[in-house]
């Protein structure tokens, strides 16, 4: 088993009662006496399970694209319809009225997110690796209330890492190499020398976007950064930073190119970021945006304000 059974929480009005977690304690709260965080992450989990097995079970076999979204390298497969399908039909026989932003059944197109109970759903995330058979792609869940996560799961079926998080109640790591979930936090590293950054491609070839790209890139080095990486999974390269393996990542994307991240690669990642102690803002340093196409996370502000900086210094 990849999680345990959770012990059974009595609701009070406004907030469930505190309880011990198997590592610490986590509050988990129950908005407006309508939604309890707990059984939304229960259900979350179980979800991101059933679907990870699914990706298990063809992992050795042949994949097939079936189609493609923005363009010829945003690639679509039977695996990612069939496991947003039996995510959906999870979160609806418990929840029917609440609204799912999901991958697959938006496609290229845009959504909106309102104040709603809201989940988005990526079935698989880093869908290239998933081709590819390379060992870095994950389930991405989140629930929203007010338009901000309130609940998160990201679930690497291959490495069998679970990350979660409730809003206020901490991040974990559930792993098979771990007797029980460990809480994570985010490096201590405040300045780029010392840092692992992670940066992604994206689906552009256009001129700008390789400038801009070779900009980032060269400006990075420029500082002496440790070491780059490119994970090609948006979820995982976020739970990177909030465990500490990585000190910050970042990827650039705009609605008018149709080009970057969308909301179910990085509201979860938001919420987990933020109770691993770490921040996530807009590269220009804005607050971030869930309805925007950039994600930029890192450890701590200080190491977040040297990189918005070399943005802007960067050569285009």
């Amino acid at each position: 088993k990849t999680h345990s059974s959770l012990p059974r929480v009595h609701l009070v009005p406004i907030l469930m009662a505190p309880r011990e977690a198997q590592d610490g304690k986590r509050k988990a709260q129950d908005i407006e006496g309508e939604v309890n965080l707990e059984s939304i992450l229960e259900t979350a989990k179980e979800a991101a399970l059933a679907a990870g097995a699914v990706v298990n079970g063809v992992w050795d076999q042949t994949s097939d694209i079936k189609d493609t979204k923005s363009n010829q390298c945003d690639l679509v497969t039977e695996t990612d319809q069939k496991c947003e399908e039996i995510i959906t039909a999870m979160i609806k026989a418990k929840y029917p009225d609440h609204a799912i932003i999901g991958e697959e059944a938006v496609g290229a197109g845009k959504y909106e997110l309102t104040a709603a109970p809201t989940w988005t759903v990526d079935p698989i995330d880093g869908t290239t690796n998933f081709v590819h058979r390379i060992p870095a792609t994950c389930v991405l869940i989140s629930f929203c209330m007010d338009k901000q996560p309130v609940v998160a799961v990201t679930y690497d079926p291959i490495n069998d890492e679970m990350y979660y998080a409730t809003k206020g109640g901490g991040a974990y790591l559930k792993s098979r190499r771990l007797d029980q979930p460990k809480r994570i936090s985010v490096s201590g590293s405040d300045e780029v020398c010392r840092s692992v950054v992670g940066l992604e491609s994206g689906y552009g070839r256009d001129e700008l976007t390789i400038k801009k790209l070779n900009g980032a890139i060269s400006g990075l080095m420029n500082k002496g950064v440790r070491s780059l990486r490119m994970g090609g999974a948006c979820g995982l390269n976020i739970t990177n930073v909030a465990s500490g393996r990585w000190d910050a990542f970042f990827e650039e994307g705009c609605w008018t190119a149709n080009a970057g991240p969308k909301i179910w690669d990085f509201s979860g990642g938001k919420l987990i970021i933020e109770e691993a102690g770490g921040v996530m803002l807009d590269l220009t340093g804005s607050p971030f945006d869930l309805m925007g196409r950039t994600v930029f996370c890192a450890a701590n502000q200080k190491l977040a304000d040297e990189i918005v900086q070399m943005m802007k210094d960067r050569a285009l």
